[in-house]
C-alpha cells in the first residue's frame, strides 16, 4: 500500500502540493488531461526549478486562468460534469466540500448562499483537481501529514493571521509556531487546509515506510529564516518478508460494562483512531459472562486508542501484541444507481493488478436509499450487482 508523508517545512498551499506530487513522479499528463478536463481548455503543468533556503524544488507556473468567481455548487458541478476518473473526481469533490463547508461554518452562513473570492477562481479548480490527480497516478492510498507550522496571531489581512478557515479545516491536526515568524503571514492556504483535512490526517512522526521518491515544491515567498517548501515522501508501509502489514491488537476483558454502553465504546476505539473493533462473547472466572473488547491499530495511533479503551470502558489494564495482515490494494470508484444519481462508492480489492472483490459502501446505500424511497435490501442487492460488473471489467 502506498503511503505519503507530507512533512510541512515552511508552509503549504495547493500548488506547492501540486508541484512536490510533480517532483515525486507524479503523471504529469494525467493531471493535466484532468485539470484540462475541468477548466474546458488545454492547461499543461509547468514547474521551475528554484531554491529556497538553499534547498532545491520545484515551483508551479500557474497559466492565465479565469477570475470569474463562482458559488461552491457551480464548481462542484463543473468537476461532477467533467470527464475524469472516478478516484479523481472522488478526491476531488471531497477536498471542495470539505473547503467550503468549512467557509459556511466560518461565516456563518449555508453553503448555498456563499459568496465566495479568491477560493471561487478556477486557481482553485487547477489545484485541488490537480492534486486529486497526482494522488491517483501515484496510487496512494493514506495521506499522513506533519505537525503544521502556524504563524504568530496578528491583525494582517480581512480575517487576521492565521486565517479562520483554515484553522477550522485544521481541527484535530497537530500544530506548531512557525519559523519564519512574521515574515511569512499565511503558512497553510485553505487549499491546503482542505486537502489535509478530506485526505489525510495527522501524524507526530514520520511513520514506519520502506521510501520510493521524495518530491519538493517550493511557495513564491523566500523568508530567510526558513525554507519555504513542502516535502512529499512516498513509500509502501514497512512490511515483513511475506508482504503483510504490521499493526497492534489490543484487547480488554470486560464484565462489568452495560451491554447498552458496549457499541459506544467501539465508537469511541473508532474514532481514537482504530482501524476496526469489536468484541467477542467470553466466560470468566466464576462462569460470569463477559466480553473482550478489541481493537486494530497502527503503532502511531497506540496512545489514543489504548487512552480510549480506558475512558470508553471499566477495563484497569489493556493487553497489546503486534499483528501482520497481509493486504490487498484497494481503490474507491463510484457507481450510479440511476441516470443523475444517487452515486454509491465501491471498494475495490485488487490482486496482482486484477480485480478479486468489490463492496459497495454500507453507508453510502443506506443513504442512496432513503433518496430512492427505496428499502435498503433492494438497493444494497443493485449496487452489489453492479460492483459485481466492476470486477468483471475492471483493469486497473
Amino acid at each position: 500500500m502506498n503511503i505519503l508523508y507530507v512533512d510541512v517545512v515552511g508552509g503549504a498551499a495547493g500548488d506547492m502540493l501540486l508541484a512536490a506530487l510533480l517532483d515525486a513522479g507524479a503523471s504529469r499528463t494525467l493531471v493535466s488531461e484532468s485539470v484540462s478536463a475541468v477548466l474546458g481548455r488545454r492547461i499543461d503543468c509547468v514547474t521551475a526549478e528554484v531554491h529556497r533556503h538553499g534547498l532545491r524544488a520545484l515551483a508551479l507556473t500557474v497559466p492565465d486562468l479565469s477570475t470569474e468567481r463562482r458559488r461552491p455548487h457551480e464548481l462542484l458541478d463543473v468537476v461532477e460534469r467533467a470527464s475524469l476518473d472516478d478516484g479523481v473526481r472522488t478526491r476531488a469533490v471531497a477536498v471542495l466540500t470539505r473547503l467550503f463547508d468549512a467557509e459556511g461554518r466560518v461565516h456563518g452562513v449555508d453553503v448555498a448562499a456563499l459568496e465566495l473570492e479568491e477560493l471561487g477562481e478556477d486557481d482553485t479548480l487547477l489545484d485541488v483537481v490537480g492534486i486529486a490527480a497526482a494522488l491517483d497516478s501515484l496510487r496512494v492510498a493514506r495521506i499522513e501529514v506533519s505537525p503544521i507550522p502556524m504563524p504568530p496571531p496578528s491583525a494582517a489581512g480581512a480575517h487576521g493571521s492565521p486565517a479562520p478557515v483554515a484553522l477550522e479545516l485544521l481541527l484535530g491536526f497537530a500544530l506548531r509556531p512557525s519559523l519564519a515568524g512574521s515574515e511569512l503571514p499565511e503558512t497553510v492556504t485553505p487549499t491546503a487546509a482542505a486537502v489535509f483535512s478530506a485526505l489525510g490526517r495527522t501524524a507526530s512522526a514520520i511513520p514506519e515506510l520502506d521510501l520510493g521518491r521524495v518530491g519538493v515544491g517550493a511557495g513564491a515567498r523566500d523568508p530567510a529564516s526558513v525554507a519555504n517548501v513542502v516535502r512529499v515522501l512516498l513509500g509502501t508501509v514497512a512490511s515483513d518478508a511475506d508482504g503483510a502489514r504490521r499493526l497492534l491488537v489490543l484487547d480488554a476483558n470486560v464484565d462489568d460494562l452495560s451491554p447498552e454502553l458496549v457499541p459506544d465504546a467501539i465508537d469511541a476505539l473508532l474514532a481514537a483512531g482504530a482501524l476496526d473493533a469489536w468484541t467477542t462473547p467470553i466466560v470468566m472466572k466464576a462462569g460470569r459472562p463477559a466480553v473482550t473488547i478489541s481493537a486494530l491499530c497502527e503503532r502511531d495511533a497506540l496512545g489514543e486508542v489504548r487512552r480510549a479503551f480506558f475512558e470508553a470502558t471499566t477495563t484497569l489494564g489493556v493487553r497489546v501484541h503486534e499483528v501482520t495482515r497481509p493486504e490487498l490494494e484497494r481503490r474507491v470508484v463510484e457507481v450510479d444507481l440511476a441516470d443523475g444519481g444517487p452515486r454509491v462508492r465501491v471498494k475495490i480489492g485488487i490482486l496482482d493488478g486484477r480485480a478479486v472483490n468489490a463492496k459497495p459502501e454500507h453507508a453510502d446505500v443506506v443513504e442512496a436509499a432513503r433518496k430512492l424511497g427505496r428499502p435498503v435490501r433492494s438497493v444494497h442487492a443493485q449496487a452489489s450487482t453492479l460492483a459485481q460488473r466492476l470486477i468483471e471489467t475492471w483493469s486497473g
